[in-house]
């Protein structure tokens, strides 16, 4: 049996061939996930016995890349008879009565799943700290955090425990600790991926993608996931189109040459420190040495986004979660209750003025930038990881206003509904990963896979490791 730290999806299914082998692999990766989930505080539960039935059963799909490979997801994904606690105290003992859509999807492939990963107190926070389920650690240097929600998702799968791991993102929550870990992360297009039977946050803004630390994982894992549900009222019915588009590894080693690529200062970079700008900067000129078409723009109104989408986040939460509030607030996380309880005064009229001002200026971006350009490059982190003390408010309340602007250059893409994905670039002066998020037009995941795949070769990023996977 094969080492499975730091195994692609392929090279793991290729070790799967057997019970026997899929047995032992899979034990190993669960005596990897105990040990070094416990370590960087980013295990919640573990099923043995489950993942190991799973195991010993025959492949349905056996030359699916997925079969055989054990996986963990962030815990907001259900399982049938499986903890359902959405990373808060006010839920403990709560046990799905369903389970999702996508870990299904996963099941139909032949994917083994091992347990779920710490996620932020309900999703709603962009740091990690969770005072309940654990503040996980990011590998690469255990004194930062790994950025929210989808915290321990990124430290697993940053630690080289599982290849793969399914967050949430409702205003950058694969992104955010995706480029914090040096990882792949996708946040689909809207639409695109269902949400049934995930832990809700906002109804019009909750996303469902994979983090990985490669880009032809993240593409095998969207084409496992994405798909027509009609149990989601937001789910995109694209019949026969959806053919062409599962599978997203067309194409994928084309490179830059011939893309158009922008990149919009006046909002993205406005704020940015320097270390992260200036790396920004090196992308855009790399881009054009690959045979991409570099050009400056500017999109207007992008300012309001991310005001906007935090204000039909906190709407759509108090709609969702304001009983537990008003019942269990202090159970609760001080900056969650804070967050919900600024959407309580939002009524409906002021809700659907708001639906249909996201509707008409995704429209209006999608015109001003994706008639004229493919991709769009931006900072994810506005600047460089902070450390898990100096990002704890409960601690130090001055932090408040760090906080406001880490989702600074995310929050944008889930108010318009855009695919994102994130590449890392390098590392900074810290030795913690630096990254890139490249921003289509709907439904354009592989063009964006593509470029991804294009800086992933030319960065060639994982050729180090985190010190907790060495």
């Amino acid at each position: 049996m094969t080492e499975t730290r730091y195994q692609s999806i392929t090279a793991l299914h290729e070790n799967a061939s057997t019970p026997e082998n899929r047995k032992d692999m899979t034990n190993q990766v669960l005596d990897d996930l105990d040990a070094t989930g416990q370590a960087l505080d980013a295990l919640v539960y573990l099923n043995r016995g489950f993942a190991l039935n799973q195991a010993e059963q025959p492949l349905s799909h056996a030359d699916h890349p997925l079969a055989g490979v054990p996986l963990a997801h962030k815990e907001l994904y259900n399982r049938q008879g499986w903890p359902d606690e959405g990373g808060s105290k006010t839920h403990h003992g709560q046990i799905a009565t369903e389970t999702a859509h996508t870990i299904t999807q996963l099941d139909g492939c032949g994917a083994i799943d091992c347990g779920r990963l710490v996620s932020v107190e309900f999703a709603l926070g962009v740091t990690g700290h969770n005072d309940y389920a654990g503040t996980p650690k990011n590998p690469w240097n255990q004194d930062y955090i790994c950025g929210g929600s989808s915290s321990g998702s990124a430290a697993m799968v940053a630690a080289g425990v599982i290849p793969a791991s399914l967050g949430s993102d409702t205003g950058g929550s694969v992104r955010l600790p995706a480029a914090a870990c040096g990882l792949v992360g996708i946040k689909p297009s809207h639409g695109l991926v269902s949400r049934h039977g995930i832990f809700p946050l906002s109804k019009s803004l909750d996303t469902s993608g994979p983090l990985t630390r490669t880009v032809e994982d993240a593409a095998i894992m969207l084409e496992a996931i994405a798909g027509y549900d009609p149990r989601d009222p937001l789910s995109v019915d694209t019949g026969a189109h959806l053919s062409g588009l599962k599978n997203w590894r067309n194409g994928f080693e084309d490179g830059l040459q011939g893309l158009r690529i922008a990149r919009a200062e006046d909002y993205f970079l406005t704020g940015v420190d320097a270390p992260v700008a200036d790396a920004v900067e090196h992308v855009f000129q790399d881009a054009a040495k690959l045979g991409g078409a570099v050009h400056n723009i500017t999109i207007p109104d992008m300012d309001l986004t991310n005001t906007l989408n935090v204000m039909l986040i906190a709407s759509e939460a108090a709609a969702r979660h304001l009983d537990t509030v008003e019942a269990h607030h202090k159970d609760m996380n001080d900056q969650t209750v804070m967050r919900i309880i600024t959407g309580i005064h939002a009524d409906q009229n002021e809700m659907q003025k708001l639906r249909q001002l996201r509707a008409d200026m995704a429209s209006r971006v999608i015109a001003h930038v994706f008639n004229d350009f493919d991709v769009l490059i931006t900072p994810v982190w506005p600047f460089l990881l902070p450390t898990i003390s100096d990002s704890d408010i409960g601690a130090k309340p001055d932090a408040a206003p760090l906080m406001q602007r880490i989702g600074h250059n995310t929050r944008p893409f889930n108010f318009l509904g855009l695919p994102v994905v994130v590449v890392p670039i390098g590392l900074d002066q810290n030795g913690l990963p630096l990254s890139i998020q490249l921003v289509g037009k709907p439904f354009s995941e592989a063009l964006l896979l593509r470029a991804a795949r294009a800086f992933e070769k030319h960065y060639a990023f994982w050729d180090q490791r985190p010190k907790i996977g060495l």
